[in-house]
């Protein structure tokens, strides 16, 4: 896997201004919150049971001056309250069918669709609020403070254990890994938010396409595990 383009200067890049492809200035575009407000009332639709949705967020890199040109556009649908576990199962079945079934962008930037309760915990430093058109949390321009060295480290010994893993053929070993990387990035939020050294690693694995690749892996896995060959009758 190539990592050599991540080598060079800082892992969280801060640029002069928001994405000019979904931002004027500090106003989302008009156009673009339509479209974000269409696409998440169609996927609270696919969803298939009622919502109590208070609000539809904008937020990630995309509602930050971290933004690359391998950001997503994170939107949420904030429902009331918290969300049960059993909730947030079917959230995120219906995520993954959704994505199957979708390919949806705006101007070349991927949408992602997330269910979110209001209570819940959440570590973006830029949060927009597209149903109320203002910033919930405003984002800042300032360098965070980071580990470059810290995280290359950590980003080169989970390539190479994802690339042990993956040549196991093992599917219990394969499961572990992404675990161990979502549980990575899970305690790195909670520790230090977005900008912790787990965060980033878990940015760059996407970017490099790390973690499709396992989830890729696991599904083909799965499907031969699942699959019987046809009988030989001559």
């Amino acid at each position: 896997m190539r990592l050599s383009e991540f080598k060079a200067g800082h892992f969280v890049t801060v640029n002069s201004k928001l994405n000019p492809k979904i931002w004027s200035g500090s106003d989302l575009l008009p156009e673009v919150s339509h479209k974000l407000i269409k696409i998440a009332e169609k996927f609270e639709e696919f969803i298939g049971v009622d919502l109590p949705v208070v609000d539809y967020t904008v937020t990630g890199s995309n509602a930050n001056y971290s933004w690359t040109k391998f950001s997503d556009l994170d939107l949420h649908l904030i429902v009331r309250g918290d969300v049960s576990e059993a909730m947030r199962e079917l959230f995120s079945a219906k995520k993954a069918l959704w994505g199957e079934h979708h390919n949806i962008s705006i101007r070349g930037i991927p949408v992602e669709c997330y269910v979110q309760g209001e209570n819940e915990a959440h570590h973006s430093t830029g949060v927009y609020s597209v149903a109320h058109g203002q910033w919930i949390k405003e984002p800042s321009k300032t360098q965070p403070p980071t580990d470059d060295s810290a995280v290359e480290r950590k980003l080169e010994s989970i390539v190479h254990d994802v690339d042990a893993a993956i040549s196991s053929g093992s599917l219990d070993k394969i499961e572990s890994m992404k675990e161990r990387i979502t549980n990575m990035r899970k305690a790195g939020l909670e520790r230090a938010g977005e900008w912790s050294t787990e965060n980033l690693v878990f940015k760059k694995l996407r970017n490099l396409g790390v973690i499709d690749k396992l989830t890729d892996k696991i599904r083909e896995l799965e499907d031969q595990e699942l699959s019987l060959e046809s009988k030989n009758l001559t």
